[in-house]
């Protein structure tokens, strides 16, 4: 038996033979501690010390910047996987924002990709058969785009692709209801890159159904007629319209101000809707996008069935109305659309022309209602002897007044026109505002005046859609 003593013995020996061949491996530099010493140790990798390791496509490790999948594709190939499903986003058509920072190089779609771009996969399920618009033309998309649809899983067979265009990238496929498709959206990469995607059906905002173009007729003293019934049935307002067929009209402010548009009209035939939509200061259309929206009126009292919407705009920007229905309704409606003129509003005829200057307002009175209106002159420069007719809401002549009352700027010769009724119907009556036969005006180029109208005592919210 070995004593205690020599055990000990033998192990302080093992315990310093091992302490020296640690020593002197740290001393040839072996451990791969140190980056830099141009040996690629254990623990060091292409990735943490390139220096002593340079990449080698094949080596399993997919080394950024030098190796790619386009590169060395055995390295860096990876597998797609989805982010999110934008079914519920089919009904809604709401904007999914992406950030392809998130993303990954899994393969370039089939039309071209970008060095180094990274993609996102979101997949849908149509509960339709028909056509899809695809779109990333949204203001907050600020990296160029390219878009792909897959069909079934994220690396299947393509079924459309779109190269990057003016604001983003968009197409339009068919699709088949029940079937799963992926859309690709690839940009640069970038760390700051967002896209804004839709999915929408094709409406009027993609030019399906009927546009009317209002900008050249503004503020004319024209009325606008339109049919909804034919209309594509995909938009909604944020009081409602969906499930009733839309039509759209279209325009660019000439001045900025508050505005109304209103249904009110014998010729509109059915409980309508009206929503609003305002494009940007960039001069891009937003006519798809429901957080465009700046108004929607349904049609509430005293105006029902007949919508009334305020709303106000900025000169030069183009702005999207929609006529909708309510509860599905459709049919022939005829639009009001001018400058909000409250009483009593001061207006301006450009000229002492009795056969071509009129100015134009309409404002609504139920049935029934005590009416008063009149006409005042405001300056002694400016003033002239003004007349004023009354219409209908059918148009019809109801009354034309003349020297009712005394002016406030008069010559002595000059009297002011003003009327008194009880409304025998409800809607929108028309009252004119025009300079006498006799052309008596203290200025030829300008006529200044004020326009009052009363309802059961009340001032009356006015239209201004003829200025002259």
């Amino acid at each position: 038996m070995r004593s205690p003593r020599s055990s000990l013995v033998s192990s302080l020996a093992v315990l310093l033979l091992s302490w020296v061949l640690t020593t002197s491996a740290c001393d040839d530099g072996g451990t791969g501690s140190t980056c830099g010493d141009g040996a690629c140790d254990p623990g060091e990798t292409p990735a943490s010390c390139p220096g002593d390791c340079p990449a080698v496509c094949g080596d399993g490790l997919c080394t950024t910047p030098d190796e790619t999948l386009e590169g060395c594709p055995e390295d860096c190939q990876v597998t797609c996987a989805l982010t999110t499903d934008l079914s519920p986003n089919l009904a809604t058509g709401a904007i999914f924002f992406g950030y392809p920072a998130l993303g990954r190089d899994a393969g370039a779609p089939s039309c071209g990709g970008f060095p180094g771009g990274r993609e996102i996969y979101l997949g849908f399920t149509p509960d339709f058969t028909g056509e899809l618009v695809i779109s990333t033309r949204h203001p907050s998309t600020n990296a160029d785009t390219i878009l792909e649809v897959r069909a079934d899983t994220c690396d299947g067979a393509p079924v459309a692709c779109a190269a990057p265009g003016n604001g983003g990238a968009e197409l339009t496929v068919s699709v088949q209801a029940l079937s799963a498709y992926v859309v690709v959206v690839e940009t640069p990469g970038d760390e700051d890159d967002v896209f804004a995607l839709q999915l929408r059906r094709p409406g009027v905002c993609d030019g399906v159904g009927t546009v009317t173009e209002a900008t050249a007729r503004l503020l004319s003293g024209e009325r606008f007629p339109v049919e909804t019934a034919d209309g594509p049935g995909t938009l909604a307002g944020s009081c409602g319209g969906a499930g009733a067929p839309e039509t759209r009209v279209t325009f660019v402010a000439p001045v900025t101000g508050e505005w109304i548009v209103s249904t009110a009209h014998p010729d509109t035939g059915f409980d309508t809707l009206l929503h609003l939509r305002e494009g940007g200061a960039d001069g891009a259309g937003r006519c798809a996008f429901a957080e465009a929206e700046i108004g929607c009126d349904d049609g509430d009292a005293p105006h029902a069935p007949a919508s009334w919407l305020r709303f106000e705009a900025v000169e030069d920007l183009r702005y999207d109305l929609f006529v909708d229905g309510a509860n599905g309704a459709a049919g022939l409606a005829t639009l009001t659309l001018g400058l909000a003129a409250d009483s009593p509003a001061l207006a301006r005829l450009d000229g002492c022309d009795h056969e071509t200057l009129a100015d134009r307002f309409a404002f609504f009175v139920p049935a029934g209602a005590q009416v008063a209106v009149a006409v005042d002159t405001v300056d002694a420069q400016t003033a002239a002897d003004t007349r004023l007719r009354v219409r209908l809401p059918s148009g019809a002549e109801l009354h034309v007044a003349d020297d009712d009352v005394p002016c406030t700027f008069p010559p002595p010769q000059w009297s002011c026109p003003s009327y008194a009724f009880t409304a025998g119907v409800g809607g929108l009556y028309t009252l004119e505002v025009y300079v006498g036969s006799s052309e008596a005006c203290a200025s030829r180029a300008r006529v200044d005046y004020q326009l009052t109208a009363t309802v059961n005592g009340a001032a009356a919210e006015m239209i201004l859609f003829g200025d002259q």
